[in-house]
């Protein structure tokens, strides 16, 4: 499989320590690491010239990549050049057709386990930007006028879906070494409306962490919910861990997730 991976990164010591550290990178993978871009979308569109893969994967700099990882896309975009060879854009984690959050990855903002392992892409219609998987051949380029840093997984693929391209999740296992917030910052309600005017035909639409709707309700109930999760039930994020590959390794021991069998995408 020819691929490449791109990150955009503002922080050195989390990159290292967390996508830069996966083995598919030690071994010398096409990395595209791009730095000072205002918007993921101008990031992610430089990182694509300069990118020599066919499949590309945009991940996010505190996201763990396990031995073998690259394998279990292979098998995915393999079914899928059976099932689908048009289709648009994968993910790991996201909204299903159904309107369900489906995938299968390790949010240490969460401190838990999202999903579980599968066989066959699920056709999704909003992804997490924790990681992307687009096809050069498709033609589709990420939206640099998107402000900041969030959403740009819904507008993608909402993109791919106005051109007639589908968007699928894949069982394709990673850690999201990710520290959690207690309320959604305001950078995030800037791609909120932005979105919303830009899709307005489309609305409403379910994202993995919010609805986009025409009347912005989720403005006022995400923070009364995240209030009542900090205030009255005492819950606290979870934090960033220093080592995400030993955090990888104590949930396959645990069994809190299976071992992936190298190169089929099945799990045991």
């Amino acid at each position: 499989m020819n691929w490449s991976l791109i990150v955009a990164s503002n922080n050195d010591r989390v990159l290292q320590s967390c996508l830069a550290s996966s083995s598919c990178v030690l071994a010398g993978c096409d990395f595209q690491v791009m730095r000072g871009f205002a918007s993921a979308g101008a990031a992610y569109n430089a990182g694509m010239r300069e990118a020599s893969g066919e499949i590309l994967v945009f991940a996010h700099q505190d996201v763990y990549l396990p031995s073998g990882w690259e394998d279990q896309l292979a098998a995915a975009v393999a079914r899928l050049s059976q099932r689908d060879p048009d289709w648009g854009v994968l993910g790991v984690w996201g909204i299903a057709r159904d309107l369900k959050p489906r995938g299968f990855c390790y949010c240490t903002g969460l401190q838990k386990v999202l999903g579980g392992a599968f066989v066959e892409p699920v056709e999704s219609t909003s992804l997490d930007e924790l990681l992307l998987v687009l096809r050069r051949s498709a033609g589709l380029q990420f939206d640099d006028q998107l402000p900041g840093y969030h959403l740009y997984g819904t507008d993608i693929c909402l993109t791919a879906g106005q051109r007639g391209l589908r968007s699928y999740l894949i069982s394709a296992f990673c850690i999201h070494n990710t520290a959690g917030l207690k309320f959604l910052p305001w950078a995030f309600w800037r791609a909120y409306f932005y979105l919303r005017r830009k899709w307005w035909e489309q609305l409403p639409v379910r994202t993995p962490c919010t609805r986009i709707e025409r009347v912005p309700l989720q403005l006022i109930e995400h923070p009364l919910r995240s209030a009542y999760s900090h205030w009255f039930s005492r819950s606290e994020p979870g934090q960033r861990v220093a080592d995400p590959q030993a955090l990888y390794q104590e949930l396959v021991r645990s069994g809190r997730i299976a071992q992936t069998i190298s190169g089929t995408g099945v799990h045991i």
